[in-house]
C-alpha cells in the first residue's frame, strides 16, 4: 500500500512539474507573440506615415504640374496672338 501511495504521489509530482514547465513555455510564447504584434503595429504606423507623406508629395507635384501646364498654355496663347508694343 505505501508503494502504491508513493507511486501516485510521484506521478502527481511529475505531472505538476510538467504542468509548470509547459506553463512557462506557453507564457514565453505569449510574450514573444505580443512582442511580434507590437513590432507589427510600429511597422504599420511607419508605413501609414510614409503613405501619408507620399500622398502629400503627390498632391504638391500635381499642383506644380498643373501650374506648369497653365504657363505653357499661356505661352502658346501669347504666341498665337502677337500684341503690338506701345510706347
Amino acid at each position: 500500500m505505501p508503494l502504491v501511495l508513493g507511486s501516485i504521489a510521484l506521478l502527481h509530482f511529475l505531472l505538476f512539474k510538467e504542468y509548470i514547465r509547459q506553463d512557462k513555455i506557453q507564457t514565453k510564447r505569449l510574450k514573444e507573440m505580443e512582442s511580434l504584434v507590437q513590432t507589427e503595429i510600429l511597422r504599420s504606423k511607419g508605413l501609414n506615415s510614409q503613405v501619408g507623406k507620399l500622398t502629400e508629395i503627390k498632391e504638391k507635384t500635381q499642383q506644380q504640374l498643373d501650374l506648369i501646364k497653365l504657363q505653357v498654355q499661356s505661352i502658346k496663347a501669347d504666341e498665337g496672338n502677337p500684341k503690338k508694343k506701345t510706347r
